[in-house]
């Protein structure tokens, strides 16, 4: 991963054909990758002493393609910071092609990538506030609206994203019948399932942001609905996103999402 090579140090090779569920393979977090989240995420407290985060060691997570829910959470109970899900492509070596979004270590937080292929068969936004519960985070009084909110993001990120179906098309005469089919195509495709999707949570003592990022064409932020009496079609889940948190920024064209709730 970033010219990294896999950590083996003191585990047993296995039998032929067998593959470890987990490799260590990231020691410090690269520059360049400190960069790519400035430039997503602004200036602000997500990158907050990101200098220094490149120097800091970090271990990582990295699963083998297709990992379900039970490998994910496995990962998360590690305390591993960066979990990044191979491709179908990529092995258990640890050499990680693919342009995933970095993100440097915080006190305060967790770094999920998946491929569109795994994350659309998986409860993504359970399974990131049962993390977020789990290391004390959530309340269950403040999880329904977090939860809610997430999975909407998460839905938004792999459908209109990464597989590129428009939010009209269920408008369209057939649109469900049509709906489903494009489903069943771009997820049939494996360069589309193999796309990512990237969930960075951060929190203090009184706030959660999580930010959502998909690698699809993007949109324009700026034609978003701002409320229901609007007549649009299309962006009524962003309305009902912002119902549910304190606040809702879009940023790289349209990829990538921030949720930021009061705790």
């Amino acid at each position: 991963m970033d010219g990294f090579p896999a950590s083996s140090t003191g585990l047993p090779p296995g039998p032929p054909g067998a593959v470890r569920p987990f490799s260590v393979v990231r020691d410090r977090v690269p520059a360049d990758v400190v960069a790519r989240v400035a430039a997503r995420f602004g200036p602000g407290e997500a990158v907050m002493g990101a200098a220094d985060a490149a120097d800091d060691r970090v271990a990582a997570a990295v699963l083998l393609a297709q990992a379900d829910r039970d490998i994910l959470r496995g990962a998360f109970g590690l305390n591993r910071f960066l979990t990044v899900e191979l491709t179908e492509r990529e092995d258990g070596t640890g050499a990680i092609d693919a342009d995933w979004l970095g993100a440097p270590p915080v006190e305060r937080g967790f770094y999920l990538s998946l491929t569109t292929g795994t994350a659309y068969g998986l409860q993504c936004a359970v399974l990131v506030c049962d993390e977020l519960s789990r290391r004390g985070v959530l309340t269950p009084e403040r999880r329904g609206n977090v939860e809610l909110c997430l999975h909407e993001a998460i839905a938004n990120a792999i459908v209109h994203g990464n597989l590129g179906i428009p939010s009209a098309t269920k408008e369209q005469p057939e649109g469900y019948r049509l709906f489903s089919r494009l489903l069943r195509e771009r997820l049939g495709d494996g360069a589309v399932r193999q796309r990512r999707i990237d969930i960075f949570a951060r929190w203090s003592a009184d706030s959660l942001s999580i930010a959502v990022v998909d690698q699809g064409n993007g949109f324009d932020a700026a034609a978003l609905p701002q409320d229901t009496d609007s007549g649009a079609h299309s962006g009524r889940g962003f309305v009902f996103m912002r119902a549910l948190a304190r606040r809702i920024h879009v940023t790289d064209g349209g990829r990538c999402t921030l949720l930021q709730f009061d705790l």
